[in-house]
């Protein structure tokens, strides 16, 4: 049994010297190779393609537009007559005349009113015939003038006492036209808070006298809007009395100050009145279209808010722009910016939350 081991042994080493031999005669490259192909075939692969490139993100885009920044003002307005008084007595009495109905038109100088003047007239009689005798006199004296008869100074007398007659009679009659009440202008009367028999005194209102043929319309506009407002400027007005009615007119006068408190400036206008159904002291709903400057137009969608300020994003040649954007006003679901915008360009107004700056994007619609 222990004789076949010899031989075993040989057959080991005569097959290890073979693989020795053979490796040593073996090229280093052709083993590296071999033992790359042979832990290739032995491993499973793992390599995967090359990754495709991201699509650019969705956007919904809109055409920006060029719009003016015009405003529709509307304020509440208040019309006083053109000319427009209360009379009050002259001198203290009674009553003795009431000349006119409430509502009547009347001209300039007519009588409204007469005093009691019995006393007043009496002394301008008087009067006139002190006058009457001074005149005598003094023609008189006149005569004797260069005779010697009369002395100078007789003559000189007389001629200063016709003056005061003359005066004495001029007041005596303006006494008596002191009793009488007269309209300053052409106009309507209103209601008279005194009649006949009463007594009055120089603090009586006796009644009011407007010229209507012309309301004057005041108003105030906010500070803001004071470069917008002209003279000659046209406006409408509606009264509560007549709601489906428009008057129209244009803007006279614009105060010199602002109103540090409110910062408005009272405005005045003009509205013709020629049928009469306008009164002083009607309120007025007052609509004053203001001219402005052109601005670009965008959705409200498309103004975003960032570290630095308001913006949107344009597109352009297929890419995403950041422009600065300053808002001006609002209207209408569109906003009115002022920035380094042209009428026409697209904004995004949806997918703005993917959007980086210069990269491309794909639109995919177009919104409002």
């Amino acid at each position: 049994m222990d004789a076949p081991l010899p031989t075993h042994r040989s057959a080991a080493a005569a097959s290890f010297f073979a693989c020795s031999t053979l490796l040593r005669l073996t090229h280093p490259f052709t083993l590296a190779t071999a033992l790359s192909l042979a832990l290739g075939w032995a491993l499973p692969s793992h390599a995967q393609p090359p990754a495709a490139a991201p699509r650019p993100p969705p956007v919904i885009v809109a055409a920006s537009t060029e719009a003016r920044d015009n405003v529709t003002l509307n304020v509440i307005g208040n019309g006083v007559a053109r000319q427009s008084v209360t009379l009050y007595p002259a001198v203290a009495g009674e009553v003795a005349e009431v000349n006119f109905r409430t509502g009547q038109k009347v001209k300039a100088g007519q009588v409204l009113f007469r005093l009691v003047d019995r006393s007043q007239r009496l002394a301008a009689d008087l009067a006139v015939a002190r006058v009457d005798a001074a005149q005598v006199l003094a023609r008189r004296y006149e005569g004797t003038r260069g005779t010697g008869a009369v002395p100078e100074s007789v003559v000189d007398e007389a001629r200063v006492a016709l003056r005061a007659a003359q005066i004495e009679l001029a007041q005596a009659r303006e006494a008596v036209a002191d009793r009488v009440v007269r309209a300053p202008f052409d106009g309507v009367l209103g209601l008279p808070s005194v009649e006949a028999g009463d007594r009055v005194t120089t603090d009586t209102a006796l009644v009011t006298l407007d010229d209507q043929r012309v309301l004057r319309l005041d108003f105030e506009v906010p500070e803001a809007y004071l470069s917008r407002v002209a003279a000659r400027q046209s406006l409408t007005a509606v009264n509560p009395a007549y709601p489906q009615r428009t008057f129209e007119g244009e803007i006279t006068e614009i105060d010199s100050r602002v109103n540090p408190t409110t910062r408005n400036v009272r405005v005045r206008a003009t509205l013709p009145n020629n049928d009469g159904l306008l009164r002083s002291g009607m309120s007025f709903q007052v609509q004053l279209q203001l001219p402005g400057q052109a601005y670009v137009s965008v959705p409200e969608l498309a103004l975003q808010w960032g570290r630095d300020g308001s913006f949107v994003w344009a597109v352009r040649n297929g890419s995403a722009v950041q422009v600065a954007a300053r808002p001006v006003r609002r209207t209408a679901g569109r906003v009115l910016i002022d920035g380094d915008l042209k009428a026409g360009e697209n904004v995004v107004v949806e997918g703005v939350q993917r959007l980086r700056a210069d990269r491309p994007v794909r639109v995919i619609g177009n919104g409002s």
